[in-house]
């Protein structure tokens, strides 16, 4: 028996058909699913917004039978359904990379940063294309709202409507499902900014400490991070030889490495791309008689925003948001390197990614004395751009070295001082697509221009921002670069004469695949320093001997370092056990 051939126009319908079935039903999914994920962490009002502007839809759906409000109905709808669809997907996509929600006040005004970071620092180009790209995607989800209402009508017009329902009602509940699976959990709510940390240790120079908040009667596991403990009156004069008798007043090294993950750890193939940096880094610290511990932070955040855990961790705050992160200027609460600052330290920070503006906070938030910041030109590059930023983690070294070589110098800015170095290294930032050689010689690294000149060894992999083939072969790679620099530096440049401290940690998480589903946005912290009993005074609060922790989920909060080190440094023993999540 012969069948006749299925004509064009038969599969258009079937097409037309099979959309106007999926448009209602994917929608309502993602609607329905995202809200209820986070919930948690958001509160009701956010939801309650969402119910009212779904009731609102409904009655524009139920007035489009009404002639004389036809056509303003059918703009509102697609409005309405276009801005609740943009909203749910940037959602989803959100909490799938960085763990979080979108929180449209902080979040909509990158839109300028992703413009540079996939165009380069094109700077008034990039000022005048945010209004244009905002515009793009408003009309596309208008558009997309009204393909939705034509879905609807379509369905309503030509499907029984017992079908249609249980049709759509199944689809909806089982895209839900999906929708719900493949989202993590963000974890318990922000917390706002306190006084929980730290407060002022001295008063008006007189190196007096006054107390420790947090520390002396510090909140239980669980606890929420906000409450506000009691405090001691009692006062612990530092000795006659040392401001910070705990560390001795040794120089600091802080070499943060970006989206240095617990994955580094928990990926068995990421764990044993960098078994061997990690022992020739043990290797050098053995060599110059260097005792080792590491332990873990917990991360506000996963996959990018990189300067709310530094705020985080020099604050002693939960960080999780651009507004909280706004809110510190009115805060007026110490930081770490404030803390140091007032005790006598040198503070230095080195910026090799700060590419897009200036960094007014390095001063003005975390008391930095001087900064070595790309967008200012402190660094003299003249090199190529390898993935997020063109200044490489060993060019970032170097240069802060012949900073900080000349600083401790007899007539240097930190003569008779200690220093606290601050390195924010990016080489490790994704795209993961180009990854620079080591230089040997130090000095042969001039302007840059030597990676010009060596291209041909840059290791390359097919990721891209939006994704990529060799995610974790090029996240391994960029973490293996950072962490060589790192060991060739500590290895070549340190000044050990100094007995310095080294504190190497990562920011957070890198962003999905690469970490695992439902993984801990946890980060390793390894702790050195040729005194064994500063590495013991760390052990003593669940640091572990190596550079490989063994510790078991869940990690203490990376807000509570800086109480941890404060308590450290000042010879005050805390009571009790880090906050957890």
């Amino acid at each position: 028996m012969n069948r006749a051939p299925v004509s064009s126009s038969a599969i258009r319908s079937s097409l037309v058909s099979a959309t106007a079935l999926l448009m209602p039903v994917g929608v309502l999914a993602l609607l329905l699913a995202t809200p209820g994920l986070v919930q948690g962490i958001m509160g009701p009002a956010r939801l309650i917004a969402h119910g009212a502007l779904l009731v609102v839809l409904l009655l524009l759906l139920a007035t489009m039978r009404l002639p004389h409000a036809r056509r303003l109905t059918q703009i509102g709808t697609a409005v309405v359904v276009g801005y609740l669809i943009g909203f749910a997907a940037t959602e989803a996509g959100i909490q799938y990379i960085y763990a979080r929600p979108f929180t449209p006040r902080a979040d909509i005004p990158m839109i300028r940063s992703l413009i540079q970071l996939t165009g380069g620092p094109i700077g008034l180009p990039a000022d005048l294309l945010v209004p244009v790209v905002m515009a793009v995607i408003a009309a596309l989800l208008v558009a997309v709202g009204a393909l939705w209402m034509w879905s609807v009508r379509w369905v309503s017009e030509r499907v029984p409507a017992p079908t249609a329902g249980l049709t759509v009602l199944a689809g909806i509940v089982l895209l839900t499902a999906v929708v719900a699976g493949v989202a993590p959990d963000s974890g318990p709510a922000a917390a706002t900014i306190s006084r929980r940390a730290v407060t002022a240790w001295f008063d008006d120079g007189s190196l007096q400490p006054r107390r420790v908040a947090g520390l002396d009667s510090p909140p239980s596991p669980g606890s929420s991070p906000d409450a506000s403990p009691a405090t001691t009156t009692a006062e612990r004069v530092p000795t006659p030889d040392y401001t910070f008798p705990g560390i001795r007043d040794r120089d600091i090294y802080f070499f943060a490495i970006e989206a240095y993950g617990y994955a580094t750890v928990s990926q068995p193939e990421i764990f044993q791309a960098l078994a061997p940096d990690r022992e020739r880094l043990q290797e050098v610290l053995t060599a110059n008689d260097y005792h080792v511990a590491s332990s873990y932070l917990r991360s506000p955040v996963a996959g990018g925003f990189s300067w709310l855990a530094e705020a985080t961790f020099l604050t002693g705050q939960w960080i999780t948001s651009q507004k909280a992160f706004e809110d510190l200027y009115e805060a007026d609460l110490p930081s770490l390197t404030s803390f140091l600052y007032d005790g006598g330290y040198h503070t230095f920070s080195v910026r090799p990614g700060t590419v897009h503006g200036s960094w007014p906070e390095g001063w003005d938030l975390f008391r930095f004395e001087e900064s070595l910041v790309a967008h200012d030109g402190d660094f003299d590059y003249t090199g190529p751009w390898f993935s997020y930023v063109a200044i490489t983690d060993q060019y970032a070294l170097w240069q802060a070295h012949q900073y900080l070589t000349a600083a401790i110098d007899p007539a240097g800015v930190a003569a008779n001082r200690p220093v606290a170095a601050y390195y924010q290294l990016v080489s490790s930032h994704t795209p993961f697509n180009r990854i620079p050689p080591m230089i040997q010689e130090w000095e042969s690294l001039g302007d840059g221009a030597i990676y010009e000149e060596r291209w041909d060894e840059v290791l390359t992999f097919d990721n891209s921002w939006s994704g990529g083939t060799e995610l974790i072969e090029g996240y391994s790679a960029a973490i293996s670069y950072s962490l060589r620099a790192i060991t060739k530096y500590v290895d070549e440049q340190l000044h050990h004469r100094r007995d310095p401290i080294i504190i190497i940690f990562g920011d957070h998480q890198a962003q999905r695949p690469i970490r695992e589903q439902d993984a801990h946005l946890s980060v390793p912290i390894h702790i050195a320093s040729r005194d064994a009993d500063i590495v013991d005074r760390f052990r003593a609060h669940g640091f572990q001997h190596g550079l490989v922790s063994e510790e078991a989920p869940p990690h203490r909060d990376m807000s509570d370092f800086f109480p941890l080190f404060t308590a450290i440094a000042t010879d005050t023993p805390p009571a009790g056990e880090p906050t957890s999540r």
